[in-house]
C-alpha cells in the first residue's frame, strides 16, 4: 500500500476489481480508458450512504491524479465518474496490495515461455514448444488461461512441470497412477486430484495424441464393489454363488467387466451409505441385495448397471446435504433406472449441528435439481431449520425385514 494513503473504505478495491474484469484490464487493449459511474461504484462497494459515503469520497480524492482520475460535474462539483487510464493501473493496484492485470499477464506469459525451454523427449519437443509459445502469446492478450486459475500461478507452474515429466514417461509395462504420481509429483494423489488439468495440458502439448493417462500406459488403481446377497456370477465358465456368504463380498471392476453374466435372485437392491449400517443389514439375512457405497466408484456403477433392470432399487443414506447428494449421484449413475429413498427423511435434533456455508451451497444446488423432486420436501425442511438435523444413518436401528424398522 502506498504510504500516506490511509484508506478506510473498500472503494478502491471495488474499483480495481471492476477494472480487472473490464476489456482493458483483461487484455490491455481498449479504445478508451476504463470508466465507471460514481453512484453505481458506491453501490457495488456498499458505500452509498452516511459516513461510508464520506470516507469513500475522501479515499477517491486522495488517490485522484495518481491512481485514478475523477470526472467532476462543472455545476454541482459532484463526482460523476471514476476513470482509470492505463498509466494509472500500476499505482491503483499497488495501493491495494495487488498485482496489476498487466503485470499478471506478463508473469503468465513469462511462465509459459520458460516452460517451452524445459526438457522433453525429442519426439515431443516441437509440439511442446509450439504449445507453450502459443499459450504465452494468448496470455499476453489476457486470454487462453484455462485450464489454469488466474491467481494460482505457482500451482500452474508445478502442473506444467509434471506435464513435461509425463511426456518423458517411458515404461514397458502398464503402471498404476498413484505410483507414477508419487514418482513424478512427490504425491501419490496429485495426478488424481489434478487429472482434468493435466489431461487437458497433455492433449494440447501433443496435438491431441495423448488424451488420457491410459494413452501413456498409466492406469487407475483397480477398484471393487462391496456387496452382500443372492448374486450368482459366471466368470470364464465358472459360476460363483454368493448366496451363502455370511458377510461382505467384493468383486473387482476387471472381473465385473469380464463376467459372462451377473444374476440376482433378490427382490430388491439397497445401496447403503455407511459401512456399519451395511454390516447390520447383512446380519438380518433378509434375502435382499445390499451394496455398500457413498459416492459410487467405477466398479460400483459397473456392478449396479449389470444387475437386472427390473430389480427394485432403494438408497439408504445420511440425511444431511451430502447424503442426499449421494442419492443424486447414484441416480445419475444408473439412469433411467429409478432409485427410491429409504428412510431418508429430515429428522430434527435436540442439539442440532448448524450447516456450514459449504453445506448451504450444496443444499441450494440440491433444491434446484429436478432429479430430487421426490425428496424436495425433506430438503426444504432442512433449509427452513437451518441445521442438518439428526442426520447420521447409524442413529436408525435396523431390524426384521424390508423396510427394516
Amino acid at each position: 500500500m502506498q504510504k500516506g494513503l490511509h484508506r478506510r473504505s473498500p472503494i478502491l478495491e471495488t474499483l480495481a476489481g471492476q477494472y480487472a474484469e473490464s476489456t482493458l484490464g483483461k487484455t490491455g487493449l481498449a479504445a478508451r480508458p476504463f470508466s465507471h459511474n460514481f453512484v453505481q461504484l458506491l453501490e457495488k462497494a456498499k458505500c452509498g450512504k452516511g459516513e461510508a459515503l464520506t470516507i469513500a469520497e475522501q479515499d477517491l480524492k486522495e488517490a485522484n491524479g495518481s491512481a485514478l482520475v475523477l470526472i467532476i460535474n462543472r455545476r454541482s462539483h459532484d463526482i460523476e465518474r471514476v476513470t482509470v487510464p492505463p498509466a494509472c493501473e500500476e499505482a491503483l493496484f499497488r495501493m491495494i496490495g495487488r498485482t496489476s492485470p498487466t503485470a499478471e499477464r506478463a508473469a503468465w506469459s513469462s511462465l509459459l515461455r520458460e516452460a517451452a525451454t524445459w526438457p522433453v523427449p525429442e519426439t515431443r519437443r516441437e509440439a511442446w514448444q509450439r504449445f507453450c509459445e502459443e499459450r504465452a502469446a494468448q496470455m499476453d492478450l489476457g486470454v487462453g488461461l484455462r485450464p489454469f486459475r488466474r491467481r494460482h500461478r505457482n500451482r500452474a507452474r508445478f502442473q506444467l512441470e509434471v506435464t513435461a515429466r509425463l511426456l518423458g514417461w517411458t515404461n514397458p509395462q502398464p503402471a498404476l497412477l498413484r505410483i507414477v504420481s508419487a514418482q513424478l509429483a512427490r504425491s501419490s494423489k496429485f495426478l488424481e486430484n489434478a487429472r482434468q488439468t493435466i489431461v487437458t495440458l497433455l492433449g494440447g502439448a501433443t496435438n491431441q495424441a495423448v488424451r488420457s493417462f491410459a494413452d501413456l500406459g498409466i492406469t487407475d488403481n483397480p477398484q471393487s464393489v462391496i456387496f452382500h446377497g443372492p448374486v450368482r456370477i459366471s466368470l470364464d465358465g465358472t459360476v460363483t454363488d454368493y448366496s451363502g456368504h455370511e458377510g461382505r463380498s467384493s468383486l473387482g471392476e476387471e472381473d465385473i467387466a469380464r463376467a459372462d453374466s451377473i444374476r440376482c435372485a433378490a427382490p430388491r437392491c439397497i445401496t447403503v451409505e455407511n459401512l456399519t449400517t451395511f454390516h447390520a443389514l447383512c446380519r438380518l439375512r433378509s434375502g435382499d441385495l445390499f451394496v455398500h457405497t457413498s459416492y459410487p466408484s467405477r466398479a460400483t456403477v459397473a456392478f449396479l448397471n449389470r444387475l437386472p433392470a427390473s430389480l427394485a432399487r432403494y438408497h439408504f443414506g445420511d440425511t444431511d446435504p451430502w447424503g442426499f447428494d449421494v442419492l443424486r449421484s447414484l441416480r445419475r449413475a444408473v439412469f433411467p433406472i429409478t432409485i427410491l429413498p429409504l428412510h431418508m427423511a429430515f429428522r430434527p435434533a435436540e442439539s442440532p449441528e448448524p450447516m456450514t456455508e459449504r453445506d448451504q451451497k450444496k443444499l441450494a444446488r440440491l433444491l434446484a435439481d429436478p432429479s430430487l423432486l421426490d425428496v424436495r420436501s425433506e430438503l426444504e425442511r432442512m433449509h427452513l431449520a437451518g441445521t442438518k438435523g439428526d442426520f447420521e444413518q447409524e442413529r436408525l436401528a435396523v431390524s426384521g425385514t424390508f423396510p427394516y424398522r
